[in-house]
């Protein structure tokens, strides 16, 4: 029988697990080195500061929330060009590489003022 103290953790490192296996790519995919470092900091961000279990729910507010995340932490692991470029990199991983139909729609632009307000 399992012991109940040890169910939480067990249900968390299985929800890592179960993310980590969605956010995996190919070592030999063209495109690793360039967006490998993006999917951990998102694999990360969405697995400590959310419950999500599957990426197919990381939508634009989540999206939105790691670059607050990074404000907040004033960039300190990734500054803002990177933060964005994170994004745009698991928007190609999930349009490319998973063949996603559902792709978050994050809007950089500066004609966005509601986004950039929001920050």
């Amino acid at each position: 029988m399992i012991n109940e103290n040890k169910l939480p953790k067990l249900k968390e490192e299985y929800r890592w697990n179960l993310l980590k296996q969605q956010f995996d790519l190919d070592p030999s995919n063209v495109m690793y080195k360039e967006i490998k470092e993006s999917l951990n900091r998102i694999l990360h961000y969405v697995y400590s500061y959310t419950d999500i279990k599957f990426i197919d729910f990381i939508d634009e507010k989540v999206l939105y929330g790691y670059i607050k995340y990074h404000i907040s932490i004033n960039f300190s692991i990734v500054d803002f060009m990177q933060v964005l470029k994170d994004i745009k990199n698991f928007i190609f991983f999930l349009e490319n590489i998973k063949n996603r139909k559902a792709i978050p729609k994050v809007d950089f632009s500066t004609s966005n003022v509601r986004l950039w307000l929001r920050f």
